[in-house]
């Protein structure tokens, strides 16, 4: 399950604790795990003292603190960093530098592409009151992502993607590098895509290439642990231990 606990700069009514608190209590009744959507470091604390699941999004409005940290280690509260999503909202601004790369258009329609370029799009993004607020919201993302990896709480791997301009796929692929730019090994991303983000799901048939796994993995042509843009580098996909391209 998933809540809803943010205002958007004030435009909207937050989700309080006293509705969050028995929704989180009634999902795990039914063994269900709950992620909120947050953006305050208020609100993240008294989320992580209620036994929420996983943060979906990191902290955006101040650096965590120790308390934010001893709560999620505590209750076991997981971080998704999306930071795809923050990029989203402003890195299309300059769609040149997608527009011309093969491995972006080639997942993207050609209409997609056409909206991107168009003066109309680029007017209505530009226009958005919170326009200028999107990158530094951007950075604090990726400065809580590294406190909270280093101080050892579990992250996972989502980017938020199908809506607007959060494209499956490429955006898989750019949040794996905003990651890595926030400060995390290759490795520490790699891991938290894939026997991670299993474990997080309850899901110990996958994650990791072992016998009696269910073998979903890509063969790259490059090295993704000297640069995390070779992921981009697929060679042959497989799908159940079946190569399908």
């Amino acid at each position: 399950m998933k809540i809803w606990v943010d205002d958007r700069f004030g435009d909207f009514k937050k989700t309080p604790i006293e509705i969050s608190r028995p929704i989180i209590e009634g999902a795990h009744q039914h063994k269900l795990k709950v992620i909120a959507h947050i953006f305050y470091l208020s609100d993240a604390k008294l989320l992580a003292a209620a036994g929420l699941d996983a943060f979906g999004h990191s902290v955006r409005d101040k650096p965590v603190d120790a308390e934010l940290i001893g709560l999620m280690k505590e209750h076991g509260t997981w971080l998704i960093p999306t930071l795809f999503r923050e990029a989203s909202t402003f890195v299309f601004a300059d769609p040149d530098r997608f527009l011309k790369d093969e491995f972006f258009t080639r997942g993207v329609s050609p209409r997609m592409q056409q909206v991107l370029a168009s003066p109309e799009y680029q007017k209505a993004l530009r226009s958005d009151k919170y326009f200028p607020r999107y990158p530094p919201i951007l950075r604090t993302a990726q400065e809580n992502l590294k406190r909270l990896a280093d101080a050892g709480v579990n992250i996972a791997f989502g980017s938020d993607a199908g809506v607007l301009t959060r494209f499956e796929g490429f955006g898989e692929h750019l949040e794996a590098e905003l990651m890595v730019e926030a400060g995390l090994t290759p490795s520490q991303v790699i891991t938290a895509a894939t026997m991670k983000s299993a474990e997080f799901l309850g899901q110990a048939d996958l994650g990791t290439l072992e016998n009696g796994k269910w073998a979903d993995m890509m063969v790259l042509a490059g090295d993704p642990l000297a640069d995390i843009k070779n992921m981009r580098k697929i060679d042959t996909v497989y799908v159940a231990g079946n190569k399908v391209q």
